[in-house]
């Protein structure tokens, strides 16, 4: 799996329909080819190109004509506090048009793609250049996130900091903790894993992410992105993994 910022998890769904679920991430959906409905909040809307909620917000979709675009963000993550400000006392913005989701972004009507999305949200997450210290934690923690039992002191001890220096630096500069970024590590190489790894067991899936054991594994995934590692499973023909490369 190739280097990724794990405060971000996008995925492409094909035409596949999602029941009403919550998880613990702000998410943008959104679509470039024809519109679908979606639930939010009990509330049903049609023919829409995109939609951006916060966390525990309620919603299903209906895409059986379109290709959609998900990018999960984790909350407390610099991106996270950006899209919560642009949000204000809104739990969802709901577009009717591709042009209201480029102009929420700050996109040229002529500048709506994929890449160009993502490369949006990584710009605006890395307001500034890291510390070194802080690069080199995180490549430790990308290194060694398949251990169960990696720990704050061990990422501050190969970074020459102590265990509360190094968190307060984590913090500032990821927007992060460091326990939520390594959760966030192993989600998306177990995610990985089940998207394009289909006959590996969820157990040896589990293991090889740095969780104790499945049912771990399986409670996080759904508190987090609101599915189960088996459903996730059975609509991998239908959902691709989409590689977010740090610069």
């Amino acid at each position: 799996m190739p280097n990724q910022n794990p405060l971000l998890l996008a995925l492409k769904a094909k035409k596949s329909n999602v029941e009403i679920h919550k998880h613990a991430a702000f998410q943008m959906v959104f679509t470039d080819d024809y519109p679908f409905s979606t639930m939010l909040e009990n509330q049903q809307y049609r023919d829409i190109f995109g939609f951006i909620i916060k966390p525990q917000v309620a919603h299903a979709c209906v895409c059986n004509e379109s290709n959609v675009v998900i990018i999960n963000i984790e909350p407390y993550s610099i991106l996270g506090k950006l899209i919560e400000e642009q949000l204000g006392d809104k739990n969802a913005v709901v577009f009717y048009a591709k042009t209201e989701f480029q102009h929420f972004l700050g996109l040229q009507e002529d500048d709506f793609s994929l890449d160009r999305l993502l490369d949006l949200n990584l710009q605006n997450s890395l307001i500034q250049p890291l510390d070194t210290r802080i690069e080199d934690a995180i490549t430790f923690i990308h290194k060694h996130f398949k251990v169960e039992n990696i720990s704050t002191q061990e990422v501050a001890n190969h970074v020459f900091l102590s265990p509360s220096r190094l968190a307060t630096l984590f913090k500032q500069q990821i927007g992060s903790s460091i326990s939520k970024y390594l959760l966030w590590t192993r989600l998306r190489n177990a995610i990985f894993q089940i998207l394009t790894e289909k006959d590996k067991n969820l157990t040896t899936i589990a293991l090889e992410s740095g969780f104790y054991d499945s049912s771990q594994m399986i409670k996080y995934m759904y508190q987090m992105f609101g599915i189960s590692p088996s459903k996730l499973k059975q609509k991998s023909d239908l959902i691709q993994f989409l590689a977010i490369e740090t610069p």
